[in-house]
């Protein structure tokens, strides 16, 4: 099997299969996720996505590394899209992991070359939010696709690099890495990215809340102002200020104000 590296957006590549780096959820994602979800057409693909999650549940599939779920690829020019379980870093199962992502990739590959599929492409999986070390990524991603030997028509494999990190990496290991994009593009790739994935933790927390009674979604908005700094410094601030004006000036009160005197910079950090 021929093995080519190439700078490029994955969702770019004309080959007969692409692989999606996949949670359990087989949901949408960050990064290479998150481009090809988009790029296919997302309403589509995460329906496809929702009767594949159900035909494994059907069949008591757990869904982890080392198990690869086919779906179209719709609006990309490949033909089929395999969602293979990528793993998360573990600090203290480092070989485990090491194992699962090697896993992840012979899932696809052999899922590929068994639907009978000519040319595959590969992201470095879990390199990113997954919390791999990026040398080890590329260690895995370059083993597994040099090693693997098709058993039927599988003919080139393609590592397709997108930040120029990664592809300065793959680069000093002695692969010739052809650039279809700049960092232009990754730049403007990853602003998108960015303002994305603000919207979509905000449209899940309302996902999740909208089924929740109401007495329920108080208490977590409740406890979640109480995580911020900035809102107990702000409730300190206003507790002092009703206090100052609701205090006697004399006895008492006027104790409890020098009190406050002392207190307040320590509590409001200097906020007015």
């Amino acid at each position: 099997m021929e093995f080519v590296t190439e700078r490029n957006d994955i969702v770019n590549m004309e080959v007969d299969v692409v692989v999606l780096p996949a949670n359990r959820k087989l949901r949408i994602g960050t990064g290479a996720s998150k481009a090809l979800f988009e790029a296919a057409g997302r309403e589509q693909l995460e329906a496809e996505c929702a009767i594949q999650l159900e035909k494994a549940k059907d069949k008591g599939i757990s869904l982890v590394p080392g198990v690869c779920v086919p779906t179209h690829a719709f609006d990309l020019p490949a033909k089929v899209i395999l969602h293979t379980i990528v793993p998360k870093w573990r600090p203290k199962e480092e070989r485990k992991c090491y194992e699962e992502l090697c896993q992840s990739y012979a899932a696809a590959l052999v899922m590929a070359d068994e639907m009978g599929m000519e040319s595959i492409a590969f992201p470095v999986l879990a390199a990113g939010n997954n919390g791999f070390d990026a040398d080890i990524a590329i260690e895995i991603a370059l083993k597994s696709l040099e090693q693997y030997e098709p058993k039927n028509k599988l003919a080139q494999a393609c590592l397709v690099t997108f930040e120029a990190e990664i592809t300065q990496k793959v680069r000093d290991l002695g692969f010739t890495v052809e650039e279809h994009i700049d960092q232009m593009h990754v730049l403007d790739q990853d602003m998108q990215q960015a303002a994305w994935w603000q919207e979509e933790k905000k449209r899940r927390r309302q996902e999740k809340e909208k089924d929740k009674p109401a007495v329920q979604v108080a208490i977590d908005q409740g406890i979640e102002w109480l995580q911020d700094p900035e809102f107990l410094i702000k409730m300190a601030v206003s507790a002092i200020s009703v206090a100052e004006m609701v205090l006697p000036k004399e006895g008492w009160g006027a104790q409890a104000r020098k009190v406050l005197e002392v207190v307040k910079p320590f509590i409001t950090g200097g906020h007015k």
